[in-house]
């Protein structure tokens, strides 16, 4: 018997080395018995000063919080609306088109500005030319229209009824 207590003694005093996942968990449980007794000591540790002075802040935060997003809300949207109208200005400045660009000179700008080197440096450069090769194939659709209306016209002075 003694040899069985002096080995199970050795074993007793030993402490068990824990894996990461245990001293995580330990260090989790250490920091929810610190909360657990620092909030425990602060409730019953109070006087009528200290529980006004809650009182006050908690009340003046549930009074105050719902103006306070209201104002934070309007400057969001005074921003955003700011921006929308500086990019339409841009864009109207941009869109508007020249008359060497009616001349037939939007070609040479196309295919200038088309060859790229291909680095993510021009975000969108492919979808500007092609709105711009899309405006330039309405131009000339509106174009034609405009020539067979006429053309029609001058069908119709030949024709005798």
């Amino acid at each position: 018997m003694d040899t069985e207590t002096a080995q199970q003694q050795p074993l007793e005093n030993e402490q068990v080395e824990l894996n990461a996942i245990g001293k995580a968990a330990a260090q989790f449980l250490q920091y929810g018995a610190n909360a657990s007794n620092n909030l425990s000591s602060t409730f019953n540790n109070m006087d009528t000063k200290h529980w006004i002075r809650l009182i006050v802040i908690v009340g003046g935060y549930m009074l105050l919080r719902p103006y306070v997003m209201k104002l934070s809300t309007k400057i969001a949207v005074r921003k955003m609306e700011a921006q929308d109208a500086k990019e339409k200005a841009e864009a109207a400045a941009k869109a508007q088109i020249s008359p060497s660009e009616l001349r037939g000179e939007v070609e040479a700008a196309i295919t200038i500005e088309a060859v790229g080197d291909g680095t993510g440096a021009d975000w969108g450069q492919k979808a500007r030319v092609r709105q711009r090769v899309m405006l330039k194939e309405m131009i000339e659709a509106d174009e034609r229209r405009i020539q067979e209306e006429e053309d029609d016209k001058d069908i119709a002075e030949f024709l005798v009824d």
